[in-house]
């Protein structure tokens, strides 16, 4: 079972959905005990760095969640769900994040891009033997919407694949147990529902 984390910034209905259609079993929940008991973890979210920091310890899930991760869980954020997972964000001041991957969240600074990046980009792949990757091919195009993106303070041992959008935008990121996708899998169509898989793979 999979706990999907309920902390009020997270497209969840999505996510449930695309489980389902993998074969995972899921529940939507901000019961630490219900995470602690799920075999692994996705962090979903749309919206603001500071506004999902501060529900997330509204719930009381960051001492659930560092346990979790600390314990070796698979734990996979998605969208704003990754970003929270790296030290800092700049997004409207300077916030704390939950350092599970080093780096920090930025603005696009090009003045010449449209910001939000909204749309389908597709892959280069950093690392192509990663496991996520079984399948994926560099002309494989994902769905983003973000106007803030992560800088890991070591990109060719903590990005798996990126995009290319004036800057190398990661799209997937690990460090042990954590995975990070910048991009919504949930709304990519036979790629997402490809990496899902993947994902579901490496839990066995």
């Amino acid at each position: 079972m999979i706990a999907i984390i309920d902390y009020d910034v997270g497209n969840l209905k999505n996510v449930h959905t695309a489980l389902k259609d993998i074969g995972l079993d899921s529940v939507i929940t901000r019961d630490p005990k219900t995470v602690d008991s799920a075999e692994a973890i996705i962090l979903p979210g749309v919206g603001a760095f500071k506004d999902a920091m501060d529900h997330l310890e509204k719930y009381d899930l960051i001492t659930c969640l560092d346990k979790n991760v600390k314990a070796g869980k698979p734990l996979l954020g998605i969208c704003l769900g990754m970003q929270v997972l790296f030290d800092q964000s700049h997004e409207d001041g300077l916030w704390q994040g939950l350092g599970y991957i080093p780096g920090e969240v930025v603005r696009f600074s090009n003045p010449n891009l449209k910001i939000p990046h909204m749309g389908w980009n597709n892959l280069v792949l950093n690392q192509p033997e990663h496991p996520l990757l079984v399948g994926i091919g560099s002309q494989d195009y994902v769905y983003f919407v973000h106007s803030y993106y992560a800088i890991p303070k070591d990109f060719d041992k903590t990005v798996v694949a990126y995009a290319d959008y004036s800057v190398k935008v990661p799209g997937i990121v690990t460090r042990d147990n954590v995975i990070g996708m910048q991009f919504h899998p949930e709304k990519s169509g036979a790629v997402g529902t490809r990496l899902l898989m993947n994902f579901k793979e490496m839990l066995k």
